[in-house]
């Protein structure tokens, strides 16, 4: 045994270094495909390219979509914010040019209103003073219907001219109309007399009418200078002017005396 013992191992040490065997591990065998082994790596790799591809196309999807979708959102709350905003100006601009066209429409109104209502006052002035003189109009011809139906009423007129002014110089005139003067003279001659003064007829003066004349001036009491002193009176007291009282009976200037003498 120890010769056989001895020829192996010098046998072993004739081909080669002797080595020892030890057991391989039991839960991974060795494979006898060395192939597979040396192949495992590229096609790992191929698997996390394709991978990571995938995750990078899904991630640009979702990045693409996400972009999208804030830019919907964004329009679509800058279209709601524009549209109010928009509306709001447009409500105000057509506020202020309906405000600018009411402006435009009513100025011109307020001034012909304005001058309607002074002409109306005018009109109403006017129509007054026509109503006025009118009124006038009518009381004389109602004052002369009276007139003609109490002559008497000149009785009264001569006895106030008489009384009136005792100025007058000479031998007063006393001017009647024709009618007037028969009523004074069968009525009145005593006191006219005794006054000096004349009595003549004149046609031109209205029934209770007459005037007075002498060398030192007149008294004038017919019924047109009357109604004249009436008419001035009321033309100043609308004027603003003091009122002054109607004088019935106004001075004359000299010279009516010529004027009816002969």
């Amino acid at each position: 045994m120890a010769t056989s013992d001895r020829g192996d191992r010098s046998a072993s040490g004739a081909h080669g270094a002797w080595h020892r065997w030890q057991m391989g591990d039991l839960g991974h065998p060795p494979s006898s495909d060395t192939s597979v082994t040396h192949a495992e790596p590229p096609q790992r790799r191929q698997q996390q390219d394709a991978e990571a591809r995938a995750c990078q196309s899904i991630a640009e999807k979702a990045r693409r979509e996400g972009l999208d979708q804030g830019y919907r959102e964004g329009h679509e709350q800058g279209y709601r914010a524009g549209y109010s905003e928009g509306v709001t100006e447009g409500n105000a601009a057509a506020e202020l040019e309906f405000h600018k066209r009411l402006d435009m429409t009513l100025t011109p109104l307020a001034r012909l209103a304005e001058n309607f209502q002074l002409a109306l006052a005018s009109l109403d002035a006017e129509i007054g003073d026509q109503l006025v003189e009118l009124a006038l109009i009518a009381g004389r011809q109602l004052a002369g219907e009276s007139l003609a139906a109490k002559p008497e009423h000149i009785l009264s007129v001569v006895r106030e001219l008489l009384d009136a002014d005792t100025t007058l110089s000479g031998k007063p005139r006393l001017w009647l109309n024709p009618q007037d003067l028969e009523l004074v003279t069968s009525t009145m001659s005593d006191t006219l007399e005794a006054s000096g003064w004349e009595c003549h007829a004149d046609p031109t003066l209205e029934r209770g009418g007459c005037r007075a004349s002498s060398a030192g001036g007149g008294l004038d009491a017919s019924l047109s200078t009357q109604w004249k002193a009436i008419l001035d009176q009321r033309r100043r007291s609308r004027a603003g002017s003091p009122p002054t009282d109607a004088a019935p009976l106004a001075k004359k200037d000299t010279g009516d005396e010529e004027d009816f003498d002969g």
